[in-house]
């Protein structure tokens, strides 16, 4: 017998089932139909396909069997996943190694089982193809034991593509969140800042909520540039976003709009509020600006009824202009 399971690979056994992300997933036919032509090559009427996790074997898919779940220890293929060959049992009650398992001294009163482990590429058995009988079976012959096994090749062939679909998926979205993402703050970038603009009038349309807009910018930048270098500069522009995100509320949103300039959308604040946050976020900046002694100058404006996204903005900018003509380091609103 070859082990497929021990003390030492359980956990990588473990891991390697989580990441297909099968468990406790709806019902697919694909799965159902193997499981009735399990039934059918060996010539009984009930199968599954089964997986273990720590606790319990799970049905992805019965065929004429009640339980959605039982206990991994009340199961026989709780032993079939420690081998990585078929386990063909004719009558229960007189195989030692299965005799005193719960789903034979209990409801269903199992008598007949065979099964296969489903095997993952690194050879981790994760779970089995099974079917079952409640009357003794005189066995199986070479061609059944070959068809079941084929069939169990199936049930990994459709976890490996659920596999590659889920991992394709994933790049599709780490790409989309790469195109959203400023590469040196980390923030948002224009692109995703107009489009949560677009998604937060639509909800200020629907609900009658308001929505607001900060346009911050770093005072003085260029110098910090000039005297020290861009490297400085950048670790200037990386602190300041910094500040930024750790007082942005999970409601509002932070972007890097380009060059040393800042947005913020401030969703659902009073006016008085918005400068209220705008304040907090001129404060933060300030009390962690290090050696360099940074500050900001911040423009707001309400969103009005009917506005672009750049109409908001312009408003915003104009004001964040007259804070600049008034000495920086202050908030003005439009």
């Amino acid at each position: 017998m070859t082990d497929a399971v021990t003390l030492n690979n359980e956990t990588s056994r473990l891991d390697a089932l989580f990441s297909y992300q099968i468990l406790d997933s709806e019902p697919e036919q694909e799965y159902d139909d193997i499981a009735r032509l399990a039934a059918y090559v060996c010539g009984v009427d009930r199968a599954m396909v089964a997986f273990l996790d720590q606790d319990r074997k799970w049905h992805k898919a019965r065929y004429n069997i009640a339980a959605i779940e039982v206990p991994r220890d009340f199961s026989i293929c709780s032993v079939t996943i420690l081998d990585d060959q078929p386990l063909v049992v004719p009558d229960t009650h007189k195989e030692p190694l299965v005799k005193n398992i719960g789903m034979v001294t209990e409801a269903p009163y199992v008598r007949f089982y065979a099964g296969v482990p489903l095997i993952d590429r690194d050879g981790f058995a994760i779970g089995t193809l099974c079917a079952i009988d409640t009357k003794p079976h005189p066995g199986l012959n070479e061609e059944q034991v070959n068809n079941l096994v084929a069939l169990g090749r199936q049930v990994m062939q459709l976890l490996e593509l659920r596999y590659q679909l889920m991992q394709t998926k994933a790049n599709e979205l780490r790409l989309r969140d790469l195109s959203l993402t400023d590469d040196l703050t980390g923030l948002y970038n224009r692109r995703a800042l107009i489009d949560a603009f677009q998604a937060e009038v639509s909800r200020v349309k629907r609900s009658g909520s308001v929505l607001s807009l900060l346009v911050v910018d770093i005072d003085h930048f260029k110098l910090f540039n000039d005297q020290f270098g861009h490297t400085v500069g950048d670790q200037v522009l990386k602190n300041v976003a910094d500040s930024l995100r750790s007082r942005t509320r999970s409601s509002d949103f932070c972007a890097r709009y380009g060059g040393e300039e800042f947005v913020i959308l401030l969703a659902q604040v009073t006016h008085k509020q918005g400068l209220g946050i705008a304040e907090m976020y001129r404060r933060t900046v300030v009390e962690r600006s290090g050696d360099y002694k940074v500050t900001i100058s911040l423009g707001h404006a309400s969103y009005e009824d009917g506005d672009s996204f750049e109409d908001c903005f312009d408003r915003a900018d104009l004001a964040l202009s007259q804070a600049k003509a008034q000495g920086r380091n202050r908030i003005r609103s439009y």
